[in-house]
């Protein structure tokens, strides 16, 4: 073997290149809460560290304990944790680079039904519209030059993605797009033409609708950009046509519509006028009838707290009644209280008082049936609507053998009596036991309980 085979022998092949492997993210450095690498760390009295965001939904939602050491809270002061946070920029400083906007988008729309492919994607996005990334206007735009396809994946995601951070990032960047997003709402439609055109036009309405929906909706957002979209709204030549838009696409334009009513953003001529729109309630009554939508309540509420008499006249000529009567027998108990206190509003006008005489079986036995089960407010609201229906001037004989004839109606009066209430509730409550009780004599119905004893509890 000569001297050239023997080095050729000796030469090995390269190694493989191996990368090495981003470092580990400290379990310190997640929020004990979303179990997420935390963006703006904060301590509360007990020591423990949360990031904001996720501590302060915890605070809202009415808990005054720790989540990590479940001790009770001496205060609800959130003290910033710098040097945490200083530790965590630095870690992420050794990660490698973070997507584009548009490379995060893309991979938003590949990832299908991965939701953890996905949340990643959303994540990354969600970093980048952080006020101390200052790339929030990168995101916009590039959320804004594929509009049709990235909202409508943000939305999915947004219904229904891996966890509530996550969920709330997605709508959290459909804001930094609402501008775009109104300007669907509120744009000239006279000059389309075509069936296809107008089908494709009233799409990218629904589209952009739903997100506002998301966008108003959401705690995650700031009550500044949610009033930056009511006031583009109705800062728009034809706030007609913005009501019509908006009704036109069901349950989101009513949440959309509420959002303008009670926002400090629209000034009250803005506000008059959505709610003296002939065609509000009607169409209001009609989402709550096909979409069981407690937004719709809502809204109907709002525009009776801004106009009053009108509204509650409005209402009732739209057919409100008997749609508000089936959610309070069967929508979720906070729109049952709202629909119960919307009654009440109906009952104090006299074509209220008398359509809810109209249906006064359905109205009777969904409130009967509720009273007990819903909170203190929404008790109070039932009272006041069967003493304006079956006591206030003289009342309407319908709603009181209606009521009557309820199962229990003598008990269920005497708990709320007995309850936690205000003593004018009381009294309504007292004067609508006695109507009860007259009523039962008249047509000989016996009762378990005794009126001469009202004070004392039935067992």
């Amino acid at each position: 073997m000569d001297a050239g085979q023997q080095s050729r022998r000796r030469i090995r092949p390269p190694e493989p290149l191996v990368m090495s492997p981003a470092p580990p993210t400290p379990a310190a450095f997640r929020c004990p809460i979303s179990l997420e690498v935390m963006r703006s760390p904060v301590s509360l009295p007990t020591g423990a560290t949360y990031d904001r965001a996720s501590i302060q939904r915890w605070l809202d939602s009415g808990h005054r304990t720790c989540p990590a050491t479940r001790l009770p809270l001496a205060s609800t002061d959130l003290v910033p944790n710098l040097l945490l946070r200083r530790l965590i920029h630095l870690h992420a400083a050794t990660l490698p680079p973070s997507p584009s906007p548009e490379e995060a988008l893309s991979q938003l729309a590949a990832a299908g039904g991965e939701p953890a492919a996905a949340e990643k994607a959303v994540r990354s996005l969600a970093a980048k519209i952080a006020p101390e990334k200052g790339k929030r206007a990168s995101v916009a735009h590039a959320v804004a030059a594929d509009l049709e396809s990235a909202v409508p994946a943000l939305l999915s995601f947004a219904k229904g993605g891996a966890g509530a951070d996550a969920r709330v990032d997605a709508v959290r960047i459909l804001a930094a797009v609402s501008s775009e997003l109104v300007a669907y709402v509120t744009a000239d439609e006279d000059g389309a033409k075509g069936e296809k055109v107008k089908e494709k036009r009233g799409g990218k309405v629904k589209m952009a609708v739903e997100a506002l929906a998301a966008v108003m909706s959401a705690d995650g957002v700031g009550d500044e950009a949610k009033e930056a979209v009511v006031a583009a709204l109705v800062a728009g030549s034809d706030l007609g046509r913005v009501v019509a838009t908006l009704l036109a696409a069901g349950a989101n334009g009513a949440v959309v519509l509420e959002a303008v009513l009670t926002s400090p953003a629209a000034d009250a001529d803005a506000k008059t006028f959505v709610a003296d729109r002939s065609e509000l309630f009607p169409d209001l009554v009609r989402i709550l009838r096909d979409a069981a939508s407690p937004a719709a309540i809502r809204c109907m509420a709002a525009a009776v707290q801004v106009r009053g008499r009108p509204a509650r006249a409005s209402m009732v000529r739209a057919g409100a009644v008997p749609a508000l009567a089936l959610a309070v027998a069967a929508a979720p108990t906070a729109a049952a209280e709202s629909a119960m206190r919307l009654l009440a509003e109906a009952a104090r006008c006299s074509d209220g008082k008398a359509a809810i005489a109209g249906d006064a079986a359905e109205v009777a036995a969904a409130v009967m049936g509720r009273m007990i089960r819903v909170g203190p407010t929404g008790r109070e609201a039932a009272v006041a609507l069967l003493w304006l229906s079956c006591c206030s001037g003289g009342g309407e004989r319908r709603m009181r053998e209606a009521v009557a004839s309820a199962p229990e109606a003598v008990g269920k009066l005497l708990v709320v009596m007995q309850g936690d209430c205000a003593p004018t509730t009381s009294r309504m409550a007292g004067e609508l036991l006695r109507a009860v009780r007259l009523e039962q004599e008249r047509k000989g119905v016996a009762t378990a309980y005794d009126s001469r004893t009202i004070h004392v509890m039935p067992y």
